[in-house]
C-alpha cells in the first residue's frame, strides 16, 4: 500500500467520523447555497484527494505498456534469428550437403536376360566446398557377369574419383552382362561416399536404377505323357535352350520329383535330382531324358518340377541364379487293358509252389478305357532257374519258344482286334517246374505280363498303349524223407527174437533220413508218436538230437539246418512186445512221421510225411517177408 501524505497523517474516513460524532454536530448551519457568480469552495469530503486515486492508475498503466513493448522486442529478434539460420542453411557459408550432389544413371529400362547392359553414371557436386575420397559403388544383382568376360563374376563396381571441385561433375561408362528371369525386376544400388577438407566425417549419398527382364536366357521345355500307370516306365525330354547372345557357362538343371517317383535311368549323370549340363553357347540346346517308375493309387495327380539356372562353380549343382521353371502334371490311371494272372487259382503277389508239378496260368484282361482298343495283344513272357521250358503249354495262345513267351492276340482270339471298353477275355497255358535235384539254390519263376493296342479319340497322352507287369513266384524246396526199421543192421545193436514172438520183447532200430535238394531249409524236425505196445529205449544215435515225451509217447528228432544238397540221418531203438492176437500180423512200430522246416529263400514252411515203420526189415541182410510175422 502507499504511505499517506505526511503533513496528513488522518485518513478521510476517520476526519468523517470523527465530524459525524462532534457533540454540536446537530446545530452546525448548513453552507448558504452559492449565489451566482460566487466562488465555489471545495468541500470537506474533497479538501484531500485520496492516494488511491493519484497512483494506482498510473502505475498499472506503466506496468502494461512496459510488457508489450518486451514481447514485440522478443518475437522481432526470434524472427530475425530465423531468417539468419534459414540463410545460412541454404545459402550462405560452407556447409556441406548430400542433397547438393546429384547421382544421375542413364541406361536401358528393359533388357534381356545374358545381353550386355550398358549404363553412363553421372556425379555432380553442387556443395560451395569440394568433395574429397569420392567412391562410387554399384551392386549388381547376383549372377552378374563382366561385359569383358562372361566366366568372370561381377558382384559390383567400385571406383575412387578422388576430389570432386565444387560445381564439377564426372561421368563412368560401365557394361555388365545381368541375368534375371522373364518379367523380373533387377535393382541397382548406387553409392557415393565422400568427406570434406577439415572434418572427418563421412557422408553417403544413395541412389537406385531399376531395369526389368524382357526374357530368360534360358528357356526350358518338358515333354511328358499326362497319364501312366502306376509303376509302369516313365520319361520325361527334357529341353535346355540358350537364348542369350554369349556363352553361358556352369548351366544347372535341377528337379523336384515327387512321392512315388523312382529313377530308373538318365542320359545325363543325375545327382541329388540335379544336371550339370556344363556350358551352352548362344541359341545351343541340350537334351536330357530321364526314366523312372511312377507308383500310386488311381486319379492321383503328381506334379513334377524343372527349374534351369547358373551355378556357381563348376562343380556346384546348386543353382545361384535360376531363370525359368517348367512344371509338369501326370495323373496316374489304371492299366488301359487291366490283365490279371491266376498260378493255381492263386492271384496273390507271392506266390510259393512246389518243384516237380504242373502249374496251371489263368491270364484275364479287360478294356478299362472308355473308347475301344484295336489290336490289342497279351503276351506273358516266362523265365526263372526253376521252369522246364519243354513243357509249357497253350490251347487259346500261341507259345513263342524263341523267347518263351505265350501271346494271346487277334490271331488266336477275334475279339482283341477291336476290343471295346468293358470288354474282357481268358486265356490259358500251363508249365511244370523241375524236379527238386534240378533245382538252384534260389528257384523262382518269372511272369511278366505285357498288354499293347492303340486307342482312338484321346489327346495329349499316347495313342499307342503299353503296359506290364512282373510277377516273381518263389519254388519251395522239396525235402526227401524217408523212415526204415532194421534189426540185425544199423548203428545201434538190437536184442529179441526174429520173428517176433508174442509177450516177448524184440528191439529194433527206426532210422530216419532228410535230404535237401533245394534252397536251405532251418530248422528240420521228424515227429511220430509210438503205438502202446511199443516203448522208447532212449537209446540214440545221437542223444542230443532226440527226445521224447512220455505223456504223449512222442519221439521228435532234430535234424537242423539243411543246405542245398545237404542231408541228415538219426535212430532211436524201440522195444516191441506184441500180444498174441497179433500173431501173424505186422505190428506198426511208429505212427506216421512227419517232417517240418522252414526254407528260408521261399519263405514259407514245408513238410514232408512217411508211412508208419513196421517189423518188414526189407533193408536188413538176410530179410524174408516172414521174419516181419509175428509168432
Amino acid at each position: 500500500m502507499y504511505p499517506p501524505f505526511p503533513e496528513d497523517d488522518t485518513g478521510a474516513l476517520e476526519r468523517a467520523r470523527e465530524r459525524l460524532y462532534e457533540p454540536d454536530a446537530s446545530l452546525r448551519a448548513r453552507p448558504p447555497l452559492a449565489r451566482a457568480g460566487a466562488p465555489e469552495l471545495p468541500h470537506e469530503w474533497e479538501e484531500k484527494e485520496s492516494p488511491l486515486k493519484v497512483y494506482l492508475p498510473s502505475r498499472g498503466a506503466r506496468h502494461v505498456r512496459l510488457a508489450g513493448i518486451f514481447f514485440i522486442a522478443a518475437f522481432a529478434f526470434f524472427l530475425v534469428s530465423i531468417s539468419v539460420v534459414g540463410y545460412l542453411f541454404y545459402f550462405g557459408g560452407n556447409t556441406v550437403s548430400v542433397d547438393k550432389v546429384t547421382i544421375a544413371v542413364q541406361g536401358p529400362t528393359t533388357v534381356s536376360g545374358g545381353d550386355i547392359v550398358p549404363l553412363s553414371l553421372t556425379i555432380t557436386n553442387k556443395n560451395p566446398v569440394a568433395l574429397e575420397n569420392a567412391t562410387i559403388e554399384i551392386d549388381f544383382p547376383s549372377g552378374t557377369r563382366s561385359a569383358s568376360d562372361v566366366l568372370v563374376a561381377y558382384p559390383r563396381y567400385v571406383e575412387n574419383l578422388g576430389e570432386l571441385a565444387s560445381g564439377a561433375s564426372v561421368t563412368r561408362s560401365i557394361k555388365a552382362v545381368m541375368f534375371g528371369g522373364a518379367g523380373q525386376s533387377l535393382a541397382l544400388p548406387v553409392s557415393l561416399s565422400y568427406g570434406t577438407a577439415g572434418s572427418n566425417a563421412v557422408f553417403v549419398k544413395k541412389s537406385s536404377y531399376t531395369l526389368a527382364v524382357s526374357s530368360t536366357p534360358l528357356s526350358i521345355t518338358v515333354d511328358a505323357v499326362t497319364e501312366t500307370v502306376s509303376g509302369q516306365p516313365l520319361s520325361f525330354n527334357l529341353s535346355v535352350r540358350s537364348n542369350a547372345t554369349v556363352a553361358l557357362s556352369n548351366v544347372v538343371l535341377t528337379s523336384v520329383l515327387p512321392f512315388g517317383f523312382s529313377v530308373i535311368s538318365s542320359s545325363v549323370p543325375i545327382n541329388n535330382s540335379s544336371f550339370l549340363l556344363g556350358t551352352i553357347a548362344p541359341g545351343a540346346t541340350k537334351h536330357v531324358t530321364l526314366t523312372g517308375r511312377l507308383t500310386g493309387q488311381d486319379k492321383e495327380q503328381r506334379v513334377f518340377h524343372f527349374t534351369v539356372g547358373t551355378a556357381n562353380t563348376a562343380t556346384d549343382q546348386t543353382p545361384a541364379v535360376a531363370y525359368m521353371t517348367q512344371d509338369a502334371s501326370v495323373t496316374i490311371t489304371s492299366p488301359f487293358i487291366n490283365a490279371s494272372l491266376a498260378l493255381n487259382g492263386d492271384t496273390s503277389s507271392n506266390s510259393v509252389i512246389t518243384s516237380g508239378r504242373r502249374q496251371n496260368v489263368t491270364v484275364s484282361y479287360t478294356n478299362t478305357l472308355p473308347t475301344s482298343i484295336t489290336n490289342a495283344t497279351v503276351a506273358i513272357g516266362l523265365s526263372g532257374s526253376a521252369i522246364d521250358y519243354n513243357s509249357i503249354q497253350t490251347s487259346s495262345g500261341f507259345y513263342r519258344s524263341s523267347d518263351h513267351t505265350i501271346v494271346f492276340s487277334r490271331d488266336t482270339d477275334p475279339a482283341l482286334a477291336a476290343l471295346a471298353p468293358g470288354a474282357s477275355g481268358i486265356g490259358t497255358f500251363t508249365f511244370s517246374t523241375l524236379p527238386p535235384d534240378a533245382l538252384s539254390a534260389a528257384p523262382t519263376v518269372v511272369l511278366t505280363t505285357s498288354v499293347s493296342g492303340t486307342r482312338v479319340g484321346q489327346t495329349n497322352v499316347p495313342e499307342e498303349v503299353n503296359s506290364s507287369s512282373t510277377k516273381t513266384i518263389k519254388v519251395a524246396t522239396s525235402v526227401a524223407f524217408t523212415a526204415v526199421a532194421l534189426h540185425s543192421a544199423g548203428l545201434l545193436t538190437n536184442s529179441g527174437p526174429i520173428p517176433p514172438k508174442a509177450d516177448q520183447a524184440t528191439t529194433y532200430s527206426v532210422v530216419l533220413s532228410a535230404r535237401n535238394s533245394g534252397s536251405a531249409v532251418a530248422g528240420g524236425t521228424a515227429t511220430t508218436i509210438l503205438p502202446s505196445y511199443v516203448s522208447y529205449t532212449g537209446i540214440t544215435s545221437s542223444a542230443s538230437a532226440f527226445s521224447y515225451n512220455e505223456a504223449s509217447r512222442t519221439v521228435t528228432w532234430s535234424s537242423g539246418d539243411l543246405a542245398q544238397g545237404g542231408s541228415a540221418q538219426g535212430t532211436f531203438q524201440v522195444s516191441l512186445t506184441p500180444s498174441s492176437s497179433q500173431k501173424g500180423d505186422i505190428p506198426n512200430l511208429t505212427g506216421p512221421i512227419s517232417f517240418s522246416g522252414y526254407d528260408r529263400f521261399a519263405g514259407v514252411q514245408i513238410t514232408a510225411n512217411v508211412d508208419p515203420v513196421t517189423t518188414d526189415t526189407k533193408d536188413d541182410p538176410g530179410y524174408t517177408p516172414s521174419k516181419a510175422l509175428v509168432q
